[in-house]
């Protein structure tokens, strides 16, 4: 493994100015590559959280032994894909709470790996979704060209879209935002120039890629 010391903003640093700091983040890598295994949050040289990137030919169960000799709180994430689209499963432990772990999906274009279209929580006990801690983002592009989350999405417990918020009037001015709730869906759909009907529900992919898998 390859590591990689970086203060709390991202940027690399060495060792001994990491020991010197009371926050930094130490980054594992595979050697040879630039594939990111594993992230330790350390403070006062102590590891208080770890994010660790499963490969799909590890041992889960050998992971979590190895996760926990080394923190209370740490956090494996196994991606797959889908069709266009990038599913993180996540599975959130912290041992001082409970020994069952917080499990999401969250899904990406493969195009755009950091701005995640949907976000679900799961139950611990089925493992199915829970439609009303679904939320989803629509992007697009404000003035200046940059990327953000315009339309945010969130649920009923049927499933059903409950409240969309369109801030695209005025990004930063959440008076001019424009709401719409599943009866008033279409007037959302009119403006938008591209199919958004995925955001109708809170079904974690389009139906199409569904029938794909």
């Amino acid at each position: 493994m390859k590591k990689v010391y970086k203060n709390i903003f991202g940027e690399v640093i060495s060792k001994a100015k990491a020991e010197k700091l009371d926050d930094y983040h130490l980054y594992y890598y595979e050697k040879d590559s630039e594939i990111l295994k594993e992230i330790e949050f350390l403070a006062e040289d102590e590891i208080y959280n770890i994010n660790y990137f499963m490969s799909h030919d590890e041992d889960e169960e050998q992971i979590i032994n190895y996760l926990k000799e080394k923190s209370d709180l740490f956090d494996i994430e196994k991606r797959e894909s889908a069709g266009d689209f990038i599913i993180a499963t996540n599975k959130i432990y912290s041992l001082t709470v409970d020994e069952k772990p917080l499990i999401s999906k969250t899904v990406f274009y493969h195009d755009d790996p950091e701005n995640f279209i949907c976000s679900q929580i799961l139950d611990t006990e089925t493992l199915e979704p829970i439609p009303e801690r679904t939320t989803k983002c629509w992007y697009t592009s404000d003035e200046n060209g940059e990327k953000y989350a315009a339309i945010e999405f969130s649920y009923q417990e049927d499933g059903k879209l409950e409240l969309a918020i369109d801030k695209t009037p005025n990004p930063d001015n959440d008076l001019e935002w424009e709401h719409y709730e599943y009866s008033t869906f279409k007037d959302l759909q009119s403006k938008i120039p591209t199919d958004i009907s995925y955001y109708k529900t809170a079904r974690l992919l389009p139906e199409t890629v569904d029938q794909e898998q």
